[in-house]
This record gives C-alpha cells, sequence and structure tokens, in this order.
C-alpha cells in the first residue's frame, strides 16, 4: 500500500527536483507544476506500508519525505526526497539524494547515498555502497524545515 500523506497545513516552501526552481506550494499539496520548468512534481510525502514492493522502477522523487515501512520494499534506480528518508524496511537503489537519512534496527540499504545526515539505529544493515556526507547535497540549507519526526 502505498500512502501519500500531507502533514503540513500552512503553505510551504519547495525546490523542484527537475528545475532546482523554488517556489510556494499549499500544506496540503500532494503534486503541482513546477513554475519554473511547468513540469510535474510531487511535493507530499510517499509512505511506503506493508508488504508493498515500489519499484523497480528509474526513479522515485518528491519534494517531500519518503518513509518505508518495516515489511515494505523501494527499488529503484535513482531516489531524491528533499525532506528526507525513513527506512523500517528495504531500500535497493543505485543512488540516493536526501537531506536526511534515518535507518531503523531491522532497515536494509543498498546503494549510493548522498545526505546532509545519516542515523543508523543498532541492527540496520548497509550492503557496500558508497556514502558522501556533503554539507547540503541539495542545496535546502536555507529552506525552512518542517518538523521533523
Amino acid at each position: 500500500m502505498l500512502l501519500a500523506m500531507a502533514r503540513h497545513t500552512g503553505p510551504r516552501m519547495v525546490q523542484c527536483y527537475l528545475c532546482r526552481h523554488r517556489f510556494e506550494v499549499g500544506g496540503r499539496a500532494q503534486s503541482t507544476s513546477c513554475p519554473g520548468c511547468n513540469k510535474p512534481v510531487i511535493v507530499g510525502d510517499l509512505i511506503l506500508k506493508g508488504s508493498t514492493l515500489k519499484g523497480p522502477k528509474k526513479e522515485e522523487r518528491t519534494c517531500g519525505k519518503i518513509v518505508v515501512g518495516k515489511k515494505a520494499r523501494l527499488m529503484a534506480e535513482f531516489v531524491e526526497a528533499h525532506g528526507g528518508i525513513e527506512c523500517e524496511g528495504t531500500i535497493e537503489a543505485r543512488h540516493v539524494l536526501t537531506s536526511r537519512l534515518v535507518l531503523g534496527a531491522k532497515a536494509v540499504y543498498k546503494g549510493d547515498l548522498q545526505a546532509q545526515t545519516v542515523e543508523m539505529k543498532p541492527g540496520a544493515k548497509v550492503k557496500p555502497s558508497q556514502f558522501a556526507v556533503p554539507e547540503d547535497p541539495i542545496g535546502l540549507a536555507d529552506l525552512p524545515q518542517s518538523g521533523s519526526g
């Protein structure tokens, strides 16, 4: 089961993952057209629960957050989530670009990573991958951050 959830109530700033244009969206918006490139972009959170298998896909992108539940699996060539990624299940990707990655105790991660912060709970498994922790991998540091957690 894939759920898209908007937890924001007021307007918020996002950055297009296609052209990097910044613009404001309504708090409950799930998708919109970028005023910079006129292409559709997902701005809401993507929640994978249960025994969801998302993929294999070429890419999975959102201006929001991706949450991979305990029994869920995300498989894609490229994953980008500006609001961060929380994983309790499995992620298999060639490359992941995000502001923050949190791996739960039973999470399994495979793929190259660029993230500003990485948090791994004891028991999380990372298969051989290249991790880079640059200061601001997506250029989002000056955007107001929504509540994490």
